[in-house]
């Protein structure tokens, strides 16, 4: 939808990192699932690099952390690959041209936002060893001309572990200001949600016990 919108730049950016997090399984696997090419096509890695020539693993080799996956890539499924990057191609995800007689491949604005989902998807909060003590309450208050957007944030708070203290009220004790900016950014609502950071909320045994603290 139009309104569940981010900066291009900030999305290739977080292609990027999610690039880098791609779980160890799949550069074992000689066949990596299509989510994770597309992550490798919005971190730039394909870009001006072809597909059909041998030297794909040294496009890929900066955005791997060690060099036993550089060697694993090297063995990967070119043929699979290239059929992937079809399938990608025909739902509208990347677009594949020709450059000096090398393939090209580009991530769409609808590629950009497919990976913009997957990691909302995936957002978590780590529980830290020793509670800091405090309590983070997000607030927010969003026009009835929005009420999609206020349903929607609300159920990606109650998925990261915020417990409901009022409609537009949750309540979480550990850290989760960088989950919260990226879903404003996400809903594009940054106006109108607020992070309140306190060292005490009244009668908060039951939430102690919540969040087993």
């Amino acid at each position: 939808m139009s309104t569940l919108q981010m900066d291009n730049q900030k999305i290739d950016e977080l292609a990027r990192v999610l690039s880098k997090q791609i779980d160890a399984k799949a550069f074992a696997n000689k066949y990596a699932p299509a989510k994770d090419v597309l992550k490798l096509v919005g971190a730039g890695v394909f870009l001006g690099a072809s597909i059909i020539l041998p030297n794909l693993p040294l496009a890929l080799k900066p955005f791997l952390r060690n060099q036993n996956e550089f060697e694993i890539w090297k063995r990967f499924n070119i043929p699979y690959l290239k059929r992937t990057l079809s399938r990608l191609e025909s739902q509208k995800l990347v677009e594949i041209g020709e450059k000096q007689g090398m393939q090209i491949i580009k991530i769409t604005d609808q590629g950009r936002q497919k990976i913009l989902k997957m990691a909302i998807d995936n957002l978590e909060l780590s529980k830290p060893k020793i509670w800091d003590g405090r309590w983070r309450l997000v607030v927010f208050d969003l026009p009835e001309t929005r009420a999609k957007l206020r349903k929607i944030l609300a159920e990606y708070l109650k998925v990261l572990g915020f417990y409901p203290l009022q409609k537009s009220v949750y309540l979480h004790a550990y850290p989760c200001e960088k989950e919260v900016e990226f879903l404003r950014e996400y809903l594009t609502i940054g106006s109108n949600v607020r992070i309140f950071i306190t060292n005490r909320v009244e009668n908060e045994q039951e939430f102690l016990d919540f969040f087993g603290v």
